[in-house]
């Protein structure tokens, strides 16, 4: 049965509310409100996208979750059980008043993904494109006509969003949602690569730059070099395998090398260190789920601390939630490297190229940016790229064509 048109626009709103910055400005900027989540903007919108998705989990006729196999299950699972654990963890969090609605709001997002992956790859690739291209749009024109609010004080570009770092991801997903709508829909999707393109560089961005090209280089040499080996069977196979994972491994440490003493990684290489102190505090269970930054007397005592974030997604939630929120966290993203890679691999498509440098682009952010502390997107679609449907193997691969996936519908 095909998707209604409601989820898209579901999956749509969903993705733009939790892409946090639209909402913020709007909070702060045209009802002078403080901008918090707790707010009588945000609060309600984050609220809407929780119940929104578990009611058409719940009301589908076709119980999506009965059809999940083991490994979705568990992928779900970890993500539904992350966020109770992170409600669980008002009984000791430094500021109980956030924790709880906050890690109730994030165990919903496992039934918010089977919404997003129930569409389809058509669907999912244009809903994607469409909402990302429409924030570009939205930011390049705030840039130009705007510039208070386009500009932070470095007069890098912020568009819509709260700082640089809000946009320059952005930019990055709609790049490589433009690419994957590019065959079908040839002017949006040239549209959002362009403007992704010049947003990106607008923005100045050194991390959303090194996780766009590794997610893309990464990912293109392992979906070629499959339809290259499907010609030429044999020892090529591992040689390929093996070539395009060193090739990832070897750009990060590359990148990572030459990047290592510019100022942003130094500074948050110091946040880390600041950090650890409190990690050790708590090891297993951590200060309660987005407690920590709420509480003056924690950040007060470095400056760093007082920008209100680990910028890495590993720290920040052994820092909230602690070994064992990481191994839920982890157990998610493992999931979606390891699916999105094997189902490149065995269905290389042009679909199957979007989900896997999707997920590699979205990890690779989380060890420079902390979106743990944020209701966002990545973490939404690491979700659903763990939970993915297996892809059938293709007997003959080819570029364009659609491949048939035995879709969950949600």
């Amino acid at each position: 049965m095909e998707p209604s048109p409601g989820r898209d626009l579901f999956a749509a709103a969903a993705l733009l509310v939790l892409v946090n910055g639209p909402m913020l400005l709007v909070s702060r900027r045209v009802f002078d409100l403080p901008g918090v989540w707790e707010g009588p903007i945000i609060r309600p919108l984050l609220l809407a996208v929780a119940i929104g998705g578990t009611l058409f989990v719940v009301l589908d006729p076709s119980r999506p979750v009965r059809a999940l196999d083991r490994r979705q299950r568990v992928a779900v699972g970890a993500a539904v059980l992350f966020g109770l654990w992170a409600a669980v963890s008002t009984a000791w969090s430094v500021n109980p008043e956030v924790s709880l609605w906050r890690g109730l709001v994030y165990a919903t997002f496992g039934p918010v993904a089977l919404v997003v992956i129930g569409l389809g790859d058509r669907r999912f690739v244009r809903v994607l494109a469409s909402a990302f291209g429409a924030l570009l749009l939205a930011s390049v024109l705030v840039v130009f006509l705007w510039p208070d609010v386009g500009l932070d004080h470095n007069d890098d570009w912020r568009g819509v969003f709260s700082n640089r770092n809000g946009l320059a991801p952005v930019c990055g997903v709609g790049a490589l949602a433009g690419v994957a709508a590019a065959p079908r829909h040839r002017l949006l999707g040239p549209a959002v690569v362009v403007l992704a393109l010049v947003g990106l560089a607008g923005s100045g961005s050194r991390t959303a730059w090194l996780a766009f090209l590794v997610s893309v280089g990464l990912a293109s040499a392992l979906v070629i070099g499959r339809i290259w080996t499907r010609r030429r069977p044999g020892p090529f196979v591992p040689a390929v395998v093996g070539g395009s994972v060193a090739a990832g491994v070897v750009s990060v440490i590359v990148a990572v090398s030459v990047l290592w003493n510019e100022s942003t990684f130094v500074q948050r290489r110091t946040i880390w260190d600041v950090l650890f102190d409190h990690i050790t505090d708590r090891p297993i269970h951590g200060h309660g789920f987005q407690g920590f930054w709420t509480v003056p007397e924690l950040i007060g005592g470095h400056e760093l601390l007082r920008r209100g974030s680990a910028h890495n997604s590993i720290v920040e939630v052994l820092l909230e939630t602690g070994l064992i929120g990481l191994a839920l966290w982890s157990t998610v993203v493992v999931l979606a490297l390891g699916g999105t890679a094997v189902s490149a691999w065995r269905s290389p498509s042009m679909p199957a190229w979007l989900w896997f440098a999707l997920t590699v682009f979205l990890f690779v952010e989380n060890l420079t940016e902390s979106y743990v502390n944020w209701f966002s997107y990545n973490w939404l679609l690491l979700i659903a790229a763990a939970a993915l449907p297996a892809r059938r193997a293709l007997v003959a691969p080819v570029w364009r064509t659609p491949i048939p996936t035995e879709s969950v519908t949600a």
